[in-house]
């Protein structure tokens, strides 16, 4: 008996292998507008987040901290209260009811692997007659659990940040179950445009924590 190679068998006729190849591409000539449509609708509300013509007057003292920031360098002491690896200050969504806040995203890389974000809002109130102080808040939660409200003030296009209130996580996620943060100070400065410093003095339960961390923008 005259033996049939598999590979043979699989094969499809000319015929209907250019029926099957002309109706793939039209299909996809018929998807690629949608496709493109969805593309450039994402790509431009990503690039709103940092768009600072579209920026509210009350945020205008921070306009300058707006941007994807990348972790390039650490000198000092962290434990248990490292520096993200990116931080990300947008200003989209703009809350439509409320105080206008610069949106906060902290992401922590390991091994190239996600392992925690912080989420949090920066409200700002400008002076005033009364107070010609601009006040400035750093609200975040941990996907750890526990969550930390700071104030502060902007002076001179720095910011700096002293802890007001630690929330202790009340349920059990991840690891640092126990962490207690007692003092915690934060310094932001822009020395350049697309560079961002960092400065950190934090005592928890365990030890005191001294470091700077330097950032480069790498969008916005």
């Amino acid at each position: 008996m005259e033996s049939i190679d598999v590979g043979t068998r699989l094969l499809l006729p000319p015929r209907l292998l250019v029926a099957a190849i002309t109706r793939c591409e039209t299909e996809m000539r018929q998807f690629l507008p949608a496709l493109a449509i969805l593309l450039t609708f994402v790509l431009a509300e990503y690039e709103d987040k940092y768009d600072r013509s579209k920026m509210p007057w009350d945020l205008r003292p921070v306009d300058n901290f707006i941007g994807l920031w990348s972790l390039q360098s650490t000198a000092g002491r962290a434990r248990d209260l490292p520096p993200p690896t990116q931080i990300d200050y947008s200003i989209n969504p703009i809350p439509k009811f409320g105080a206008r806040a610069v949106n906060i995203t902290h992401t922590y890389f390991e091994r190239g692997a996600v392992v925690r974000h912080d989420y949090g809002f920066m409200p700002v109130k400008n002076a005033t007659r009364r107070d010609p102080r601009v006040h400035v808040a750093y609200l975040t939660t941990s996907s750890e659990g526990w969550s930390m409200m700071e104030q502060g003030q902007v002076k001179d296009g720095k910011m700096t940040f002293h802890l007001k209130q630690f929330l202790r996580r009340s349920f059990d996620v991840g690891v640092r179950a126990d962490l207690e943060i007692r003092e915690f100070e934060r310094q932001l400065e822009l020395p350049d445009r697309n560079t961002m410093i960092m400065k950190v003095r934090a005592e928890t339960g365990y030890d005191t924590e001294t470091y700077t961390a330097t950032y480069r923008r790498i969008f916005g």
